[in-house]
């Protein structure tokens, strides 16, 4: 599907502005490495870079992958890495700059398959330096779709591997849901 959606141009999604939750991490964390989870057009990188964090980039869909680049393309080439994969995967990826100081999910994690949850919360342990912030946005479930983590079903995901810092719950209009930003820390 989301393939399909890019092709097509249709990526309600990519709204071209990063959320005012990732604005105020980073006038918080003094700049170092980033990771964007399912990055998308680049919109949120593009925005560490201008903010002097390195930034890495990771999405499942190429032609997304491609527009990142091109949105990416007057910025310095080693100050970021844009990999076409699948998050689920992250020790699988050579070309990623671990560890990281700051591991960013805009609403990927809460639509992959869940028999891969545990694989999802590993990697991103796995990748995060200790001290280091996990921003998470994901919508809470609704009856008729798979989409979406339960603020209860995420403590259980990520139990014994990092502490929740902050929980902002909110509605996401757009999608028609209850949804949550998180903060986590590595221990």
């Amino acid at each position: 599907m989301f393939s399909q959606r890019y092709a097509d141009g249709d990526m309600p999604w990519d709204s071209g502005i990063t959320p005012p939750e990732i604005i105020d991490i980073l006038a918080e964390l003094s700049p170092g490495k980033a990771l964007d989870l399912g990055c998308g057009t680049g919109t949120v990188i593009r925005d560490l870079l201008n903010q002097g964090w390195q930034a890495d980039g990771i999405d499942f869909v190429p032609r997304a992958i491609e527009l990142a680049a091109a949105k990416l393309a007057d910025c310095p080439p080693d100050s970021y890495r844009l990999v076409c994969g699948d998050v689920t995967r992250l020790a699988d990826l050579p070309e990623l700059r671990r560890p990281y100081d700051l591991i960013i999910d805009i609403g990927c994690g809460h639509s992959i398959d869940k028999a891969l949850n545990e694989a999802y919360a590993a990697g991103i342990t796995n990748q995060l330096k200790p001290g280091g912030s996990f921003m998470l946005y994901a919508s809470h479930p609704r009856p008729e779709s798979t989409v979406g983590w339960t603020p209860m079903q995420l403590a259980r995901l990520f139990n014994g591997k990092l502490d929740l810092f902050w929980e902002q719950r909110s509605y996401d209009a757009g999608l028609g849901v209850a949804a949550s930003w998180y903060r986590w820390r590595k221990r």
